[in-house]
C-alpha cells in the first residue's frame, strides 16, 4: 500500500508539473522541452489532471494553448504546492551532493569559441557526472522554451524573471584596418561616423544606433553601411578586409588589435564597461549543477 499511495502522490507531481510547464510556456511542444520529456506524455499528463479535477484547465487551438478561468485559479495554487514539495525532498536529500545530469549552456558564438569552451572543458574533468550540451548563437535564446539551463550573456539585463550573476566584464570597441584609415581617414568624433562605412552586426541590441561615452555625456549616432551580418565573426573578417568601421565585443578583436592588424577608432569615445552575466530562471530551489557552474565560470573567466 505505501508503494502504491507514493506512486499515487508522484504522478500527480508529474501531472502539476506538466501542467505549470504547459501554462507558463503556452505549448505542449515547449513545456516537453522544458521537463525533458515527449509532448505525448505532457498532454497525457493534462488530460488526466483535467479528468481528476472534472474541469477543463486550457483552451487549445491549432496556434497557441491557453489557461481558461478555472485552469488560472489553480495555477497559483498548483505553483505554491511545486515550490513546497521541491523544497521538502531538497532538504531530506542534503543537496550537496556532487552535480549531475544534464546541462544545457546557451552563449555568444565567438565568446564561446574563444573563451567558454576551455572553460567548460575544465568543469567536465573537474565534475565527470555532468554532460553539458553548449548551444552557441549570436541571437539570444529563448530559456524557458529551449530548455537552456545557463545562458551567457553581456550588457544590461532587462527581464526580471531572470537571475544574474555577473561573472566577467568586456566592452564594446571600435575598430577599422590601416589600409581603411589610411584611404578613408581616422575619425575625430562620433558624428564623424555618418560619412565612413560602418560594419553592421545584426545582433547589436541597438541596431545601428551606435552609442559613445562623451565629455557632455552618453551620445547615439545612427550609423550606416553596405555590410551587415549575424554574425560577429563575419562582422570581424569583414573589417580585416578593409570593408569598413566594425563596432564588436573586445574579445572579438582583441587579438587583432594587440597585432596591429586592426587599430582603435574613437578610443575616447568608447563605452564603460560591459558586464558578462551567468542568466538563469528564477527558482528557490537552484539545482546544485546550475550553482556548482555558475561558480566555476565566475572564477574561470574573471
Amino acid at each position: 500500500m505505501i508503494i502504491t499511495g507514493t506512486l499515487i502522490v508522484m504522478d500527480r507531481i508529474d501531472m502539476m508539473n506538466a501542467y505549470v510547464a504547459v501554462a507558463e510556456t503556452k505549448s505542449f511542444t515547449s513545456a516537453a522541452n522544458r521537463l525533458g520529456t515527449s509532448p505525448q506524455l505532457v498532454s497525457k499528463y493534462v488530460r488526466t489532471l483535467e479528468d481528476q479535477l472534472g474541469a477543463q484547465m486550457f483552451i487549445r487551438s491549432t496556434r497557441n494553448v491557453r489557461l481558461t478561468e478555472t485552469g488560472a485559479a489553480f495555477l497559483d495554487k498548483c505553483t505554491q504546492l511545486l515550490e513546497d514539495f521541491n523544497e521538502l525532498t531538497a532538504a531530506v536529500r542534503n543537496d550537496h551532493r556532487a552535480p549531475q545530469g544534464k546541462l544545457t549552456v546557451a552563449a555568444p558564438a565567438t565568446y564561446g569559441e574563444l573563451y567558454l569552451a576551455d572553460a567548460i572543458a575544465d568543469f567536465a574533468l573537474t565534475f565527470p557526472q555532468v554532460q553539458i550540451d553548449l548551444r552557441l548563437s549570436d541571437r539570444y535564446a529563448n530559456l524557458m522554451d529551449e530548455g537552456i539551463d545557463v545562458a551567457i550573456r553581456i550588457g544590461d539585463l532587462e527581464d526580471s524573471s531572470f537571475v544574474a550573476t555577473r561573472i566577467s566584464e568586456t566592452r564594446l570597441t571600435y575598430s577599422a584596418s590601416p589600409q581603411y584609415i589610411m584611404t578613408q581617414g581616422n575619425p575625430e568624433k562620433p558624428s564623424d561616423l555618418l560619412s565612413h562605412d560602418c560594419i553592421i552586426d545584426s545582433n547589436y541590441r541597438f541596431g545601428t544606433g551606435w552609442r559613445f561615452a562623451g565629455p557632455d555625456g552618453p551620445e547615439r549616432i545612427d550609423v550606416k553601411g553596405r555590410l551587415r551580418a549575424n554574425s560577429a565573426s563575419a562582422a570581424r573578417r569583414f573589417a580585416l578586409k578593409d570593408a569598413g568601421i566594425l563596432l564588436s565585443p573586445e574579445y572579438v578583436v582583441a587579438d587583432d588589435l594587440e597585432a596591429g592588424r586592426l587599430m582603435p577608432v574613437l578610443k575616447p569615445f568608447w563605452p564603460e564597461s560591459l558586464g558578462l552575466f551567468a542568466v538563469y530562471l528564477e527558482n528557490r530551489h537552484l539545482s546544485t549543477k546550475v550553482r556548482v557552474f555558475v561558480d566555476f565560470m565566475r572564477s574561470a573567466l574573471r
